[in-house]
């Protein structure tokens, strides 16, 4: 059976979907800066690992299981303007104690 035979019955059918004229397809949002907000003021720490893509990941690995950053931490390998260099980056918070503002 078709939409034009379900018409005429006594319910009510649903009507065929049809895309409103001019179609426009959605753009995707531009990425937006990371934003990490003050928690008890503390200091942000950013590093850098820039190697070759085993090299990055290895490291990253690393500090893993040595329990100091997880490797959920770190962003995806982003390459580099090098060939065959690629980074990824760390973004930790680090709380300061009154004692590292004196000189030692």
């Amino acid at each position: 059976m078709t939409y034009e035979d379900y018409k005429d019955d006594d319910y009510e059918a649903i009507e065929p979907f049809e895309l409103p004229e001019p179609f426009l397809p959605i753009e995707p949002e531009p990425p937006r800066p990371i934003f990490l907000p003050p928690i008890n003021d503390p200091e942000v720490l950013r590093v850098l690992a820039v190697g070759s893509k085993p090299v990055v990941n290895r490291f990253v690995h690393l500090l893993h299981r040595a329990n100091i950053a997880h490797y959920a931490e770190w962003t995806v390998l982003i390459p580099t303007p090098n060939p065959g260099e690629f980074m990824r980056m760390l973004t930790k918070r680090i709380l300061l104690q009154p004692d590292d503002f004196t000189s030692r």
